[in-house]
């Protein structure tokens, strides 16, 4: 579980954006947390934080066991 939050902490900010059009756009993101600074409600996030649509720090992802598996496959083939 300690591996899935590590994995999650590393890449998380780009799989919660990655398929948002807005995202894509030229709009500015002076903490690069993956969340235009218009909708940041948290700017100066740390570099590689898991954040949630606002921008937000996640201190805790809970994740079921039956989807451990489905998130760490999605890990996986984001490398």
């Amino acid at each position: 579980m300690k591996r899935l939050l590590l994995l999650l902490t590393l890449f998380g900010s780009s799989l919660l954006w990655a398929g948002s059009s807005h995202h894509r756009s030229a709009t500015a993101d002076r903490d690069l947390d993956g969340v235009p600074d218009r909708y940041d409600r948290c700017p100066n996030t740390p570099f590689f934080a898991l954040v949630n649509k606002n921008g937000c720090t996640v201190k805790k992802l809970k994740v079921s066991k039956k989807r451990e598996k489905e998130v760490m496959r999605i890990l996986s083939s984001t490398r």
